[in-house]
């Protein structure tokens, strides 16, 4: 008896684990749709303005334009001897390996930056990358968590303008952000990328694509209001596809552990019904028994008087 209601008490548990992973899936694959949208939009937009950075940098480069001089986001120092490195993850666990995945890179990049004898000061979105490098000893200048809405343009903003402050103000040389790119549920991958200085290369577009185009007001007015918003849009990118694989991860996560749920419920419901088939067996034997003995009194009472 004491097996069954053991037996009873672990199913139900598991019943409360399945309803639990079960709506952590349902959520996340609303989140991930949401997200995924809002990405493939900002992909769009994303490539527009490279190309149009791109078909610029032949017009710089057949007027002599010193990239440095045109703004300063395209200034490359001398030397980076101090980096910065935008972490992101998520604020909680439950996604599979998409947290450690994003650290651990970020973890060989400092360890790499430590060799080459540059100081590195982190930034980083998520609780759970936070707690990771505090408890490395890393110099982290700002972390916060994320909000239940997702990615928010004020978000973009706000860690923006630290962003810039500290390459700007001389703070740091180089920004670089670890973020996890997002191509599907079931495939995610940790990648880092340069954010700052803005690095503009020139894919496919010759410089006769350029003979066409007049500046009103100017070209370095022109230049230096596109890299703004292209930084912007980075920034913005990043974030999205991190989300999205944060949201994909514990979906997969999620629908695992709730098939992993059904399997031991399945399994805990058949040993149920054979304890109990052996408890009603042993209840009948023990019935018969009884009236067995009942009879057999009942026809000697001689002898027990």
């Amino acid at each position: 008896m004491q097996k069954l209601l053991e037996l009873v008490q672990r199913i139900n548990s598991v019943q409360n684990i399945e309803t639990i992973t079960r709506t952590l899936a349902t959520v996340s694959a609303a989140k991930l749709s949401w997200s995924r949208r809002r990405a493939a939009g900002l992909r769009v937009y994303t490539r527009k303005i490279e190309n149009i950075l791109y078909t610029q940098q032949a017009y710089r480069a057949g007027s002599g334009m010193r990239a440095g001089s045109l703004s300063p986001l395209l200034t490359e120092r001398q030397a980076a001897h101090r980096v910065a490195v935008l972490v992101i993850t998520a604020d909680r666990g439950m996604c599979g390996s998409y947290n450690l995945a994003a650290c651990r890179l970020a973890l060989d990049f400092w360890t790499k930056a430590k060799k080459a004898g540059q100081n590195t000061l982190f930034l980083v979105k998520g609780r759970k990358g936070e707690r990771y490098f505090r408890k490395r000893g890393a110099v982290i200048a700002y972390a916060e968590g994320w909000r239940r809405e997702g990615v928010r343009s004020e978000e973009v903003e706000k860690l923006l303008s630290r962003l810039l402050d500290l390459f700007l103000s001389g703070t740091v040389d180089e920004v670089y952000t670890v973020y996890t790119q997002f191509y599907s549920p079931i495939r995610r991958l940790p990648k880092i990328k340069r954010l700052l200085p803005v690095t503009l290369e020139l894919h496919g577009h010759g410089r006769e694509a350029t003979e066409k185009w007049y500046y009103e007001p100017s070209f370095r007015e022109i230049i230096d209001e596109l890299l703004d918003i292209h930084v912007r849009v980075q920034l913005y990118d990043v974030l999205l596809e991190s989300y999205a694989s944060e949201q994909g991860a514990r979906m997969i996560t999620m629908e695992e552990a709730t098939e992993r749920a059904d399997k031991t419920l399945g399994e805990c419901r058949i040993l149920y019904n054979r304890l109990r088939r052996e408890s009603i067996t042993i209840d009948l034997l023990g019935v018969l028994f009884a009236a067995k003995v009942v009879e057999e009194v009942k026809s000697t009472p001689g002898e027990l008087a």
